[in-house]
């Protein structure tokens, strides 16, 4: 399975180092272009959002990826610095999974 990261080019491009597929976005319209694409990679297994876009895109993510069970979808921190966002979607992703919050 592979691993990619959606977010401003400057915030993601070392990423590159890792093996990361890199989805380089400057606005909402590239960021919603870049989901279609990730859908259809099938062998993408981890997704990981800058928590500006994130936010920015989440209706875009729940309705591009409610029928998949992969790839998982993670928000980490910007450049500018976290926003909280990501530990939401942890807890999201926590309580779907068990029925409970047990994170708070």
């Amino acid at each position: 399975m592979k691993i990619a990261i959606l977010g401003q080019p400057d915030t993601i491009v070392g990423f590159s180092a890792l093996g990361l597929h890199l989805f380089p976005v400057n606005n909402k319209e590239q960021a919603i272009q870049a989901l279609e694409q990730i859908q259809t990679r099938k062998n993408l297994g981890i997704l990981f959002i800058t928590e500006n876009w994130y936010e920015q895109i989440d209706k875009e993510i729940n309705e591009t990826f409610k029928d998949s069970a992969l790839p998982a979808i993670l928000a980490i921190p910007s450049a500018k610095g976290p926003t909280g966002q990501g530990l939401k979607n942890v807890k999201k992703i926590v309580e779907k999974a068990i029925g409970s919050d047990i994170l708070s």
